[in-house]
């Protein structure tokens, strides 16, 4: 019953899937292509292709051509109706636009090269010369030489050389004017290069007021202040306020320090106090130490610095507010000095390489600058503390032992030795002069 329903297979099958594929094919033949005249042809001159057979076509021992860009083929079309590209019409290949980018052209000869750099055209003709002569050319080198001379000015400064530096800007001065006369000829106001006029003007400026040229340099600095196409140009109002200090007008850099912190933006919060700081110096040049001191409140209660609460303390002095003085004191001491003390220089441990290192540092700049400041803050305190201690006790002893707590309680502990030998060296000078 099992084998009731088991069919052999039928020991030839009319239908077979697998027929014809072991069967040789001659075409596939490639061991005597070297010796084929027509096949070595075909690969070095793209002539004489000969209608290559393919494999029999499924089901039938007939083989079907093969239909290439230079045989005879049947015209096939593409799926828009159009003829495909290479297809044959009216005698006349359509051309193969598909490799245009490849280097290929409908115009190419048959048989030559591939060569889609056109190196076989030969080298690139010369570039074609600068005509010297002209306008465009003569501003680009006189462009170039003004901000050569800007550059030699400032290095010139830099390096001390005053009177050069001076004599490098003038001479930038005297070209960048040839330069803007050479640019109206073009008629092409977009050709004003503002940024060059404003740099040669500054440092022309800034040379004068470095060799104490002052009124030529307040000139220099109205015309740019003056210009509105130098959108920052207001804030050089600086610049007069810092000329008119020198020369002791008090009440013009008063005015044009102040008209600065109009232009200046308050993000600016560094130059801005600087600004306020130099008004309360002005101030006190004048006698007015009410306004001084709103100044230098301000620049306390933002921005801390040693000098401006030194200031802050005279100005004290200077209208008799013992109370506000020993304030003002306070206020000066509690400014951080921001420097690194000495036990970063003690070597945690014998490491020759971290003692090396150590020792490289107690000399270097940066530890130099850090002396000066410390340095200033010390002598700063002992003066502050000699100049109040009579005003704000009944004696000098009394104030100064006052100083020398606050001192104590605050960062300044290594000062209050100094304070106290200065005291004991001060009564003696005192006992001396009453004898």
């Amino acid at each position: 019953r099992m084998m009731q329903n088991v069919h052999l297979a039928p020991e030839a099958d009319e239908d077979d899937l697998y027929s014809g594929y072991n069967d040789y094919n001659p075409t596939f033949d490639t061991e005597d292509l070297e010796n084929d005249v027509a096949f070595q042809q075909a690969a070095r001159t793209s002539h004489g292709r000969r209608v290559l057979v393919t494999a029999k076509i499924p089901g039938t021992p007939a083989s079907r051509p093969l239909a290439t860009g230079f045989g005879s083929k049947a015209t096939l079309t593409s799926s828009m109706g159009r003829p495909m590209t290479g297809a044959i019409q009216d005698g006349v290949a359509r051309p193969m636009t598909a490799v245009q980018a490849a280097g290929y052209t409908k115009a190419a000869v048959r048989g030559s090269l591939f060569d889609p750099l056109g190196q076989a055209r030969g080298p690139a003709p010369p570039l074609e010369m600068k005509n010297s002569d002209s306008l465009e050319e003569k501003i680009r080198q006189l462009e170039k030489k003004v901000n050569e001379l800007v550059e030699e000015s400032c290095i010139a400064n830099s390096c001390g050389d005053l009177n050069l530096a001076l004599e490098k800007a003038k001479e930038a001065g005297r070209k960048e004017r040839a330069l803007v006369r050479q640019r109206e000829q073009t008629a092409t106001p977009e050709n004003f290069n503002s940024e060059l006029t404003y740099s040669v003007l500054f440092n022309l400026a800034s040379q004068y007021a470095a060799n104490e040229m002052y009124a030529e340099a307040l000139n220099i600095y109205q015309v740019i202040v003056k210009d509105k196409i130098f959108s920052n140009g207001g804030r050089l109002k600086v610049n007069m306020g810092n000329i008119y200090l020198k020369q002791r007008n008090y009440s013009k850099a008063i005015k044009f320090y102040r008209m600065a912190l109009d232009q200046i933006p308050s993000a600016h919060k560094e130059m801005r106090i600087k600004i306020m700081q130099n008004i309360g110096v002005a101030f006190i040049k004048t006698g007015q130490y009410t306004d001084a001191i709103s100044s230098f409140e301000h620049i306390m209660s933002t921005s801390p610095n040693l000098k401006a609460g030194f200031n802050l303390m005279l100005c004290y002095f200077a209208v008799g507010n013992g109370e506000q003085m020993k304030k003002a004191f306070q206020k000066l001491i509690a400014v951080p000095l921001e420097v690194d003390y000495d036990d970063k220089y003690i070597s945690p441990n014998d490491d020759p390489h971290t003692n090396l290192l150590i020792e490289a540092i107690k000399s270097d700049s940066l530890r130099q600058i850090e002396h000066e400041r410390k340095s200033m803050a010390e002598e700063y305190i002992m003066t502050a503390a000699k100049l109040i201690a009579p005003a704000i006790e009944t004696s000098f002893a009394v104030g100064y032992d006052w100083c020398v707590e606050v001192v104590k309680a605050s960062h300044y502990v290594d000062l209050a030795n100094d304070l106290e030998i200065n005291k004991a060296t001060m009564y003696l000078r005192q006992q001396e002069f009453n004898q």
